[in-house]
């Protein structure tokens, strides 16, 4: 939504003469015109758009009950929707002043298949204020304030009821060379609190002292989409049922040209004093992080995902006394899977799919599409980091595994493993091999793996193993008898 709002507003920004920043009739009705353009016959008098020109900026208004008019009330109802008014001031750089400020109340009901969901979502106070550049699409500089934001939503037993005492989000972007952009966007909540009842009754809560997210998108192919976007909403307005031989090859070229459509992603949500009530108890962390990265599609490409908490609690009586002090303090893990071939595989993909068949592509190029994307077969996943801490012990763990997805019980493994306060971890089992018997077994078992170990300079134990597609194992270098 917020990227077709942004294209319906490049398109009709656009339209304004950059050298002059003026309030005109005639600019507000050109920016209305260019907006309601793109949007489906019927809208030009609705009253959905209006455009006025103020004193020192455009009046842009949106009232969004309009959509409804035609809805039967019996499927749809929803009270509370107003018009929402934006001011729009033209710079004399070609960029746009945008701010909005108001407040939200809305509430409804839909119904489907006789079961009726009730809905509401209220926002206290917002503001928003930016600078947008309508040649990328986004914003140079923006920020989103608000409180006292809410959600309910209702279905028979089912039910969501989301509360967040405070928002502050901001935004920017900058220019790159070779025509791409790097955009940026983080955003901080306060007292977030949620509780979910599913269909059979069970309830659970969540709640958090804040939760922050984090977003970069570095060189995106802006003008490549932008074009591909743009003319795609151009043929949708044709409403033709066939589209030419030209327009596919128009297209396919403009998918090439955006490739690898962006050179990085990274996002990042963290959470502070995480706690999740259940019936079984309350769970919970001082923090817990959520990431997800990616280097773009392109040939070698990489994505990746991780998680990672600080000082969780379990609620009492879960697990027995002799293991509670093997719950990790701290604990983070964060693979990857690279090596995939992502560009060719895409521009295999334009090459040969039949796009006004059933299926694109045959099972013969489906297969050989699979083998471009997977550079042998083989799927390669890396374990960038992988740690946890507690009081008696510290582990970490890197390296990689592939396997082939074709060829399941072939694969070959090559991790390092380093371990620190070992002796700790060997006391702590045999002072309570008599409370758990296991831990004799246990400590047995670390004594025998130490034997194996390299002595690090630093005190700790480094194992390099290695697996083969033959299940040999080799630890630092040694073969092993199994």
């Amino acid at each position: 939504m917020r990227l077709l709002i942004a294209l319906l507003f490049s398109t009709a920004l656009g339209t304004h003469a950059s050298s002059a920043a003026e309030i005109t009739y005639e600019g507000a009705k050109q920016i209305k015109e260019k907006i309601l353009s793109y949007l489906p016959e019927g809208f030009a008098s609705s009253g959905l758009i209006e455009v006025r020109p103020g004193t020192s900026a455009y009046d842009l208004t949106v009232n969004p009950a309009v959509l409804l008019k035609d809805i039967d009330p019996k499927t749809i109802t929803v009270s509370g929707l107003k018009p929402l008014l934006s001011a729009l001031r033209p710079l004399d750089d070609g960029t746009w002043q945008f701010s909005q400020s108001d407040s939200l109340d809305v509430k409804g009901s839909i119904t489907a298949s006789e079961q009726t969901s009730d809905f509401s979502y209220k926002i206290d106070a917002f503001r928003f204020d930016g600078v947008y550049d309508p040649q990328i699409l986004y914003f140079r500089s923006a920020e989103m304030t608000a409180d006292g934001m809410a959600m309910t939503s209702k279905s028979g037993p089912q039910s969501l009821d989301a509360r967040f005492g405070s928002l502050k989000s901001t935004m920017d972007s900058r220019q790159e060379p070779q025509g791409k952009v790097t955009l940026h966007s983080n955003a901080l909540v306060k007292s977030f609190a949620e509780t979910v009842i599913d269909p059979s009754g069970l309830q659970v809560d969540f709640s958090a002292d804040s939760l922050s997210m984090d977003v970069s998108l570095n060189g995106l192919a802006f003008k490549p989409l932008q074009d591909m976007v743009l003319f795609v909403m151009d043929k949708v307005k044709e409403e033709t049922e066939t589209v030419s031989a030209e327009d596919k090859a128009r297209l396919t070229q403009m998918i090439r040209a955006s490739l690898p459509v962006f050179d990085g992603l990274a996002e990042t949500i963290d959470f502070t004093n995480l706690d999740i009530a259940t019936p079984a108890g309350k769970f919970g962390a001082q923090t817990v992080r959520y990431s997800i990265n990616s280097t773009g599609l392109s040939d070698g490409a990489k994505a990746g995902f991780g998680i990672a908490f600080d000082k969780p609690s379990i609620p009492p009586g879960l697990i027995p006394d002799a293991y509670e002090v093997a719950v990790p303090e701290s604990f983070a893990m964060n693979i990857s899977v690279d090596k995939l071939n992502l560009a060719s595989g895409i521009n295999y993909f334009l090459d040969h799919a039949d796009f006004d068949a059933a299926a694109p592509l045959d099972d013969q190029q489906t297969a050989e599409i699979e083998r471009i994307f997977l550079p042998g077969g083989a799927v390669t996943v890396r374990y960038d980091e992988v740690r946890a801490r507690s009081s008696i012990y510290d582990v970490s763990l890197s390296g990689t595994t592939t396997f082939y997805p074709e060829e399941t019980a072939r694969q070959n493994t090559e991790v390092t493993v380093f371990a620190r306060d070992l002796d700790k971890t060997i006391a702590y089992l045999q002072q309570n091999a008599q409370t758990v018997p296991d831990f004799n077994q246990a400590a047995f078992f670390v004594l025998m793996a130490k034997g194996f170990a390299k002595q690090m300079p630093d005190g700790s134990n480094m194992w390099a193993v290695s697996v083969d597609e033959t299940n040999k194992v080799k630890i630092n270098g040694q073969d092993l008898p199994f």
